[in-house]
């Protein structure tokens, strides 16, 4: 399965924890929408709807190509974000579940630890969980 298309595995309403491998938990949030191709999603902006190709980006987007067939193309998730904080004040500490996927659905005791531990440390309640 290729990176993106794990991302099929998020439903509306799931909680998504961001880990940066080598790095740490840098974000949480909640999954607004389903699955859709990055080259489709419109996103808001002061100028109104837009996707990413009609954006003029810092950094562009070279992977995504709207010629691609779907099986091909780059695909987002829509997220309602929680808390965020910068790469540079990621949380980390030994001990934590993490994992090179893009998404899982962790059930070992770790996971249970490294959320307590996150709720913890970005001081959320339990809705956040």
């Amino acid at each position: 399965m290729t990176t993106t298309k794990t991302l099929a595995m998020l439903s509306e309403g799931d909680r998504v924890w961001v880990y940066i491998p080598k790095t740490g938990y840098v974000g949480v949030g909640e999954v607004t929408g389903e699955r859709c191709r990055a080259d489709e999603y419109r996103f808001d902006t002061p100028d109104g709807p837009m996707t990413l190709p009609e954006m003029t980006l810092i950094e562009g987007y070279p992977q995504i190509d709207p010629t691609k067939d779907d099986d091909d193309a780059e695909y987002l998730v829509p997220v309602r974000w929680l808390h965020t904080v910068s790469r540079e004040e990621a949380f980390s500490e030994v001990g934590l579940f993490g994992n090179q996927n893009t998404v899982c659905k962790p059930t070992t005791p770790k996971w249970s630890h490294t959320v307590e531990r996150l709720k913890q440390a970005w001081r959320l309640g339990d809705e956040s969980t």
